[in-house]
């Protein structure tokens, strides 16, 4: 039995739990426990011994023979098994193909079923997953199933750059012997396919007072810094023109997380970028620009009104490092293109250090996002402008833990940035790239 408050948050691929799920988690103060991550885990271990995930008895005994440790650090679930972390490993395809067979193993779920309830004996949980309401936690008042149409659904994976196909995980997940994908009796369903990630929070956290839960919201106050009248202005006029001369649209905003510290990390293409950036998000963020274009008296008194951080050569300026960290540990939210410059030929550019020393030394949540169609419209070095359409795709948000930053050093910054470039990397207008 749990010792604490137990948040059961079910539903089936690609429906929004994870997001839902993490942002409750964060609004409440909770930890954070997704359990698919913890057969993906198994799956990567199994993978890695070379057995045959087709074979149930060598994927139980291979379980039952490993060291399993679960924990909490910074208030997310984190898995050892044998001492190796298998977080990087997590989405590799061979994983995605696989985890399904493995996670359909009767004493594999037992195994981890009886992990994820010591979750419950440390701390107050928000735990998503396919059987958490209905197997792992039937007690708690408090269970959700998130949903969305299969064609909703699928355009997320799609955008992601991932094929799983929907149908057939649907199918799986329904039909095992072991703890199928079922809506628990008691559980409040809420349908995800026109609403954003924080208006489906808000939905869960309206039954959460009405059951009775003691909420106290973490991020309901910090952060979220209002638009003065002339960001306001820029961000109306910005989207209006865009949409008029460039057909502009932005797939999945509901990903985008409206409160508390965030960095929306883009590929830069274009001037038309950090305007069309800030229409992703429903409050003020704040921008790096070049020292020069502050020269001009109008650009010098009216970039600062619409939160323009000065840098000395695009993001490489340190004192704009500090300027970041400072602006996420108040709350707010910015805008960092990875890359640092924007690109010569259209094509992505490699990851420079300083995204990753911003998020080592805030821990910020990074909402990976890329441009399409800001090259084609306005290529870099060319005075003219072509009326071509720019999409952006906003991704799934990536949080970090401490154990994220356990080596310090200009690598570890490295590798922090390429992690979200190459999250960029993944995401496309059609599953196509």
């Amino acid at each position: 039995m749990p010792t604490h408050h137990i948040i059961a948050i079910d539903g089936p691929a690609a429906s929004g739990k994870s997001s839902v799920a993490r942002a409750l988690a964060q609004r409440l103060g909770f930890s954070y426990v997704n359990s698919g991550a913890m057969y993906r885990a198994v799956t990567w271990h199994v993978l890695q011994r070379g057995l045959n995930v087709h074979e149930p008895a060598a994927v139980a005994t291979a379980t039952e023979q490993s060291r399993i440790v679960c924990d909490l650090v910074d208030n997310q679930s984190r898995m050892l098994i044998d001492d190796h972390d298998p977080t990087p490993h997590l989405r590799e395809d061979d994983v995605n193909r696989a985890v399904s067979l493995v996670s359909s193993v009767p004493r594999v779920r037992e195994i981890l079923v009886a992990h994820m309830r010591g979750y419950g004996k440390k701390e107050n949980v928000v735990m998503e997953g396919r059987d958490i309401g209905s197997v792992v936690f039937p007690e708690t008042p408090f269970k959700f199933y998130i949903d969305a149409s299969p064609e909703v659904r699928v355009r997320r994976r799609l955008a992601e750059g991932q094929r799983d196909e929907i149908a057939a995980r649907d199918r799986a997940d329904s039909s095992r012997v072991a703890s199928p994908l079922v809506i628990a009796p008691d559980a409040a369903v809420i349908d995800t396919s026109a609403l954003t990630i924080d208006g489906v929070v808000d939905q869960i956290m309206q039954r959460l007072v009405a059951k009775g839960l003691p909420v106290h919201s973490q991020t309901a106050t910090p952060g979220g810094q209002r638009m003065n009248p002339y960001y306001w202005l820029g961000y109306t006029l910005s989207r209006l023109l865009a949409q008029s001369f460039f057909r502009f649209r932005i797939m999945h905003r509901e990903r985008m997380i409206q409160s508390g510290p965030l960095i929306l990390a883009m590929n830069h293409q274009s001037f038309f970028d950090p305007p069309l950036a800030g229409n992703a998000s429903n409050r003020a963020i704040f921008f790096l620009a070049r020292k020069t274009l502050l020269d001009h008296w109008f650009w010098g008194w009216l970039l600062p009104k619409l939160n323009v951080i000065p840098v000395d050569q695009e993001g490489s300026d340190r004192s704009a490092l500090k300027a970041l960290i400072r602006i996420l540990r108040a709350g707010e939210a910015t805008l960092v293109f990875p890359e640092g410059a924007r690109t010569l030929d259209g094509n992505l550019q490699p990851a420079q250090p300083g995204l990753g020393l911003v998020i080592a030394k805030t821990l910020a949540p990074v909402v990976p996002m890329r441009i399409f169609g800001a090259h084609e419209a306005w290529a870099r070095g060319s005075k003219k402008i072509r009326l071509h359409p720019i999409t952006i795709v906003v991704g799934h948000p990536i949080f970090f833990t401490q154990a994220d930053i356990a080596e310090r050093g200009k690598d570890v910054y490295q590798r922090l940035s390429e992690r979200v470039m190459n999250e960029i990397a993944k995401l496309t207008i059609d599953g196509n790239g």
